[in-house]
Protein backbone atom coordinates (compact mmCIF):
# COMPACT_ATOMS: atom_id res chain seq x y z
CA UNK A 1 0.00 0.00 0.00
CA UNK A 2 1.06 3.52 -1.09
CA UNK A 3 0.94 6.57 1.37
CA UNK A 4 1.65 9.90 -0.31
CA UNK A 5 4.32 11.71 2.36
CA UNK A 6 2.48 15.25 1.87
CA UNK A 7 -0.71 13.77 2.95
CA UNK A 8 0.46 11.85 6.17
CA UNK A 9 2.72 14.69 7.18
CA UNK A 10 -0.26 16.97 6.87
CA UNK A 11 -2.55 15.09 9.07
CA UNK A 12 0.68 14.84 11.50
CA UNK A 13 0.70 18.63 11.87
CA UNK A 14 -2.90 19.53 12.07
CA UNK A 15 -3.19 16.71 14.73
CA UNK A 16 -0.05 18.54 16.51
CA UNK A 17 -1.67 21.77 16.02
CA UNK A 18 -5.22 20.77 17.50
CA UNK A 19 -3.51 18.90 20.40
CA UNK A 20 -1.75 22.84 21.34
CA UNK A 21 -4.66 25.00 20.71
CA UNK A 22 -7.62 23.09 22.58
CA UNK A 23 -10.08 25.25 23.88
CA UNK A 24 -10.28 22.54 26.75
CA UNK A 25 -6.30 22.21 27.39
CA UNK A 26 -4.98 24.52 30.24
CA UNK A 27 -0.95 24.10 29.88
CA UNK A 28 -0.36 19.92 30.44
CA UNK A 29 -3.74 19.13 31.44
CA UNK A 30 -7.27 18.92 29.22
CA UNK A 31 -9.96 19.72 31.54
CA UNK A 32 -13.64 17.97 29.45
CA UNK A 33 -16.58 19.16 30.72
CA UNK A 34 -19.02 18.35 33.39
CA UNK A 35 -21.58 16.52 30.78
CA UNK A 36 -21.43 13.37 28.62
CA UNK A 37 -19.23 10.61 28.91
CA UNK A 38 -15.18 9.44 28.43
CA UNK A 39 -13.49 6.54 26.75
CA UNK A 40 -10.11 5.66 27.39
CA UNK A 41 -8.53 2.63 26.61
CA UNK A 42 -4.98 1.64 27.85
CA UNK A 43 -1.43 0.80 26.17
CA UNK A 44 -2.66 0.37 22.42
CA UNK A 45 1.26 -1.04 21.24
CA UNK A 46 -0.03 -0.94 17.76
CA UNK A 47 -3.05 -3.56 18.30
CA UNK A 48 -4.89 -3.01 15.31
CA UNK A 49 -7.97 -5.10 15.98
CA UNK A 50 -8.52 -3.66 18.86
CA UNK A 51 -7.97 -0.25 17.64
CA UNK A 52 -10.53 -0.45 15.35
CA UNK A 53 -13.06 -1.70 17.96
CA UNK A 54 -12.82 0.91 19.63
CA UNK A 55 -13.14 3.05 17.45
CA UNK A 56 -16.63 1.16 16.29
CA UNK A 57 -17.85 1.17 19.57
CA UNK A 58 -17.11 5.23 20.42
CA UNK A 59 -19.15 6.03 17.39
CA UNK A 60 -17.67 9.24 17.93
CA UNK A 61 -19.85 11.06 15.08
CA UNK A 62 -23.20 10.13 16.57
CA UNK A 63 -21.78 11.03 20.02
CA UNK A 64 -20.88 14.43 19.89
CA UNK A 65 -20.11 14.46 23.87
CA UNK A 66 -18.28 11.20 23.77
CA UNK A 67 -14.63 12.47 24.89
CA UNK A 68 -11.96 9.34 23.75
CA UNK A 69 -8.63 9.08 24.93
CA UNK A 70 -5.67 7.35 23.78
CA UNK A 71 -2.67 6.79 24.60
CA UNK A 72 0.61 4.29 23.54
CA UNK A 73 0.26 4.00 20.76
CA UNK A 74 3.46 2.99 18.87
CA UNK A 75 5.53 -0.22 18.85
CA UNK A 76 3.58 -2.93 18.37
CA UNK A 77 4.25 -6.37 16.64
CA UNK A 78 3.95 -5.72 13.19
CA UNK A 79 7.57 -6.36 12.01
CA UNK A 80 8.93 -7.05 8.49
CA UNK A 81 11.97 -9.78 7.86
CA UNK A 82 14.11 -7.09 7.98
CA UNK A 83 13.50 -6.03 11.19
CA UNK A 84 11.48 -2.85 10.09
CA UNK A 85 7.82 -1.44 12.59
CA UNK A 86 4.56 -0.60 10.87
CA UNK A 87 2.99 1.15 14.04
CA UNK A 88 2.98 4.48 12.38
CA UNK A 89 0.14 3.32 10.23
CA UNK A 90 -1.96 3.21 13.43
CA UNK A 91 -0.40 6.44 14.74
CA UNK A 92 -1.25 8.45 11.41
CA UNK A 93 -5.27 7.17 12.11
CA UNK A 94 -5.24 8.52 15.66
CA UNK A 95 -4.05 11.73 14.50
CA UNK A 96 -6.68 11.42 11.51
CA UNK A 97 -9.23 11.18 14.37
CA UNK A 98 -7.77 13.82 15.89
CA UNK A 99 -7.86 16.02 12.85
CA UNK A 100 -11.64 14.52 12.51
CA UNK A 101 -12.88 14.76 16.01
CA UNK A 102 -10.72 17.66 17.64
CA UNK A 103 -12.79 18.39 20.57
CA UNK A 104 -13.69 14.93 21.23
CA UNK A 105 -9.96 12.68 21.00
CA UNK A 106 -7.42 13.23 23.22
CA UNK A 107 -4.03 11.62 23.73
CA UNK A 108 -1.73 10.72 26.95
CA UNK A 109 1.98 11.54 26.91
CA UNK A 110 3.71 7.82 27.67
CA UNK A 111 6.39 6.67 27.85
CA UNK A 112 7.60 4.65 24.52
CA UNK A 113 6.10 8.12 23.19
CA UNK A 114 9.12 9.93 24.80
CA UNK A 115 11.54 6.97 23.77
CA UNK A 116 10.43 7.50 20.32
CA UNK A 117 11.14 11.51 20.31
CA UNK A 118 14.33 10.68 21.51
CA UNK A 119 15.78 7.52 19.33
CA UNK A 120 16.13 5.32 22.03
CA UNK A 121 15.01 3.59 25.32
CA UNK A 122 13.30 0.58 24.82
CA UNK A 123 14.63 -3.29 23.78
CA UNK A 124 12.42 -5.77 22.73
CA UNK A 125 13.95 -9.39 21.80
CA UNK A 126 17.59 -7.55 21.70
CA UNK A 127 16.55 -4.79 19.35
CA UNK A 128 15.63 -1.66 19.86
CA UNK A 129 11.86 -0.76 19.26
CA UNK A 130 12.82 3.12 18.04
CA UNK A 131 14.81 1.97 15.45
CA UNK A 132 12.17 -0.29 14.31
CA UNK A 133 9.82 2.46 13.80
CA UNK A 134 12.34 4.46 12.24
CA UNK A 135 13.15 1.91 9.57
CA UNK A 136 9.41 1.50 9.01
CA UNK A 137 8.98 5.24 8.61
CA UNK A 138 11.98 4.81 6.38
CA UNK A 139 10.81 1.24 4.30
CA UNK A 140 7.56 3.49 3.52
CA UNK A 141 8.30 6.57 2.48
CA UNK A 142 12.38 6.12 1.31
CA UNK A 143 13.86 9.64 0.23
CA UNK A 144 11.09 11.52 2.17
CA UNK A 145 11.41 9.88 5.56
CA UNK A 146 12.73 12.59 6.86
CA UNK A 147 9.96 15.26 6.67
CA UNK A 148 7.17 12.42 8.31
CA UNK A 149 9.66 11.45 10.60
CA UNK A 150 9.98 15.27 11.93
CA UNK A 151 6.04 15.75 11.69
CA UNK A 152 5.70 12.52 14.03
CA UNK A 153 8.04 13.85 16.45
CA UNK A 154 5.80 17.04 16.20
CA UNK A 155 3.08 15.07 17.00
CA UNK A 156 3.98 13.07 19.95
CA UNK A 157 5.89 16.49 21.75
CA UNK A 158 2.23 17.92 21.76
CA UNK A 159 0.47 15.08 23.62
CA UNK A 160 -0.53 16.75 27.13
CA UNK A 161 0.39 14.66 30.14
CA UNK A 162 -2.93 14.90 31.92
CA UNK A 163 -6.67 14.94 31.51
CA UNK A 164 -9.22 15.49 34.35
CA UNK A 165 -12.91 15.28 34.62
CA UNK A 166 -14.95 18.03 37.05
CA UNK A 167 -16.36 14.41 38.56
CA UNK A 168 -12.74 13.51 40.12
CA UNK A 169 -11.30 11.40 37.89
CA UNK A 170 -8.04 12.08 36.55
CA UNK A 171 -6.15 10.25 33.39
CA UNK A 172 -2.59 9.95 33.33
CA UNK A 173 0.06 7.33 31.58
CA UNK A 174 1.68 6.67 35.06
CA UNK A 175 2.23 7.49 38.43
CA UNK A 176 5.70 8.78 40.08
CA UNK A 177 7.69 6.03 41.66
CA UNK A 178 7.35 5.78 45.27
CA UNK A 179 10.17 7.59 45.76
CA UNK A 180 9.57 10.42 43.92
CA UNK A 181 5.79 11.25 44.35
CA UNK A 182 6.61 13.27 47.88
CA UNK A 183 8.99 15.75 46.23
CA UNK A 184 7.45 15.44 42.11
CA UNK A 185 7.67 18.66 40.70
CA UNK A 186 3.57 19.19 40.47
CA UNK A 187 4.22 22.89 38.47
CA UNK A 188 4.23 20.31 35.44
CA UNK A 189 0.98 20.45 34.67
CA UNK A 190 0.36 24.18 34.91
CA UNK A 191 3.76 25.43 32.74
CA UNK A 192 5.30 25.04 29.67
CA UNK A 193 8.07 22.42 29.63
CA UNK A 194 11.42 22.84 28.95
CA UNK A 195 13.90 20.38 27.88
CA UNK A 196 15.08 19.48 31.25
CA UNK A 197 11.44 18.17 32.33
CA UNK A 198 12.00 15.20 29.91
CA UNK A 199 15.51 14.22 31.12
CA UNK A 200 15.81 10.70 32.41
CA UNK A 201 15.61 9.90 35.77
CA UNK A 202 15.12 13.79 36.70
CA UNK A 203 12.69 15.27 34.52
CA UNK A 204 9.33 15.36 36.34
CA UNK A 205 7.88 14.21 32.80
CA UNK A 206 9.96 11.19 32.72
CA UNK A 207 8.99 10.50 36.20
CA UNK A 208 5.23 10.68 35.68
CA UNK A 209 5.47 8.73 32.65
CA UNK A 210 7.91 5.72 33.75
CA UNK A 211 6.89 5.26 37.58
CA UNK A 212 5.35 1.70 38.38
CA UNK A 213 4.42 0.06 41.55
CA UNK A 214 3.69 2.87 43.57
CA UNK A 215 1.63 2.10 46.70
CA UNK A 216 -2.40 3.02 47.46
CA UNK A 217 -1.09 5.30 50.07
CA UNK A 218 1.39 7.57 47.96
CA UNK A 219 -0.84 7.13 44.91
CA UNK A 220 -3.58 8.76 47.46
CA UNK A 221 -1.28 11.42 48.04
CA UNK A 222 -0.43 12.23 44.04
CA UNK A 223 -4.08 12.13 44.49
CA UNK A 224 -4.27 15.25 46.53
CA UNK A 225 -1.45 17.19 44.96
CA UNK A 226 -3.48 16.92 42.00
CA UNK A 227 -7.01 17.75 43.20
CA UNK A 228 -8.44 14.39 41.96
CA UNK A 229 -10.09 11.83 43.57
CA UNK A 230 -9.36 8.58 41.21
CA UNK A 231 -6.89 7.91 38.68
CA UNK A 232 -6.75 5.66 35.64
CA UNK A 233 -3.71 4.57 34.15
CA UNK A 234 -2.11 2.58 32.28
CA UNK A 235 1.62 1.49 31.38
CA UNK A 236 1.88 -1.89 33.78
CA UNK A 237 1.32 -5.05 31.62
CA UNK A 238 -2.25 -6.46 32.77
CA UNK A 239 -2.70 -10.36 31.87
CA UNK A 240 -6.55 -9.73 32.52
CA UNK A 241 -6.77 -6.14 31.08
CA UNK A 242 -6.81 -4.32 34.57
CA UNK A 243 -6.01 -4.32 37.93
CA UNK A 244 -7.64 -2.39 41.22
CA UNK A 245 -4.38 -0.56 43.23
CA UNK A 246 -6.50 0.10 46.55
CA UNK A 247 -9.52 2.06 46.48
CA UNK A 248 -8.52 5.06 43.96
CA UNK A 249 -6.26 3.78 41.37
CA UNK A 250 -7.79 1.67 37.98
CA UNK A 251 -4.76 0.21 35.64
CA UNK A 252 -5.91 -0.68 32.38
CA UNK A 253 -3.99 -2.44 29.15
CA UNK A 254 -5.64 -2.62 25.73
CA UNK A 255 -2.68 -4.32 23.59
CA UNK A 256 -4.12 -8.14 23.64
CA UNK A 257 -6.77 -9.87 23.60
CA UNK A 258 -8.27 -9.64 26.93
CA UNK A 259 -7.59 -6.01 26.88
CA UNK A 260 -9.81 -3.47 28.07
CA UNK A 261 -11.56 0.38 27.71
CA UNK A 262 -13.21 2.32 30.36
CA UNK A 263 -16.21 4.24 29.97
CA UNK A 264 -17.00 6.44 32.41
CA UNK A 265 -19.59 9.46 32.93
CA UNK A 266 -18.54 12.92 33.47
CA UNK A 267 -21.04 14.49 35.52
CA UNK A 268 -22.25 11.23 37.94
CA UNK A 269 -20.51 10.62 41.49
CA UNK A 270 -17.88 7.92 40.75
CA UNK A 271 -15.98 5.63 42.73
CA UNK A 272 -13.76 2.45 41.90
CA UNK A 273 -16.46 0.14 41.92
CA UNK A 274 -18.48 2.48 39.23
CA UNK A 275 -15.44 2.50 37.61
CA UNK A 276 -14.90 -1.50 37.35
CA UNK A 277 -18.85 -1.52 36.31
CA UNK A 278 -17.66 0.93 33.31
CA UNK A 279 -14.84 -1.54 32.13
CA UNK A 280 -15.38 -3.40 28.62
CA UNK A 281 -13.42 -6.28 27.02
CA UNK A 282 -12.32 -5.76 23.30
CA UNK A 283 -13.51 -9.58 22.80
CA UNK A 284 -17.10 -8.78 23.56
CA UNK A 285 -17.21 -6.34 20.38
CA UNK A 286 -17.94 -7.26 17.13
CA UNK A 287 -16.37 -5.75 13.60
CA UNK A 288 -18.98 -5.59 10.75
CA UNK A 289 -17.70 -7.57 8.06
CA UNK A 290 -16.06 -4.70 5.94
CA UNK A 291 -13.99 -3.14 8.66
CA UNK A 292 -10.47 -5.22 8.97
CA UNK A 293 -10.46 -7.93 11.88
CA UNK A 294 -6.56 -7.47 12.24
Amino acid sequence: MGYNPDHVTEAFQCAAEENQLSPLRAAQVINLPAEGDVWIAGDLHDHRRNFEKLLHAADLANHPQRHLILQEIVHGDHWDANGAEGSWETLLKAAELKCSYPHQVHFLMANHDLAQIHGEGIMKSGQSVCEAFNRGVKRDFAGRSGIVQAAITEFLLSFPLAVRTANGLFFSHSVPSESEVATYDYTVFDRALTGADYKRKTGPVYQLIWGRRTTPPTVDLFLEKVHAQLIVTGHQPQDTGFGVNGEHHLIIASDHSQGVFLRASLSYPLDIHVLLEGLRKFVAIDLPPDQPQD
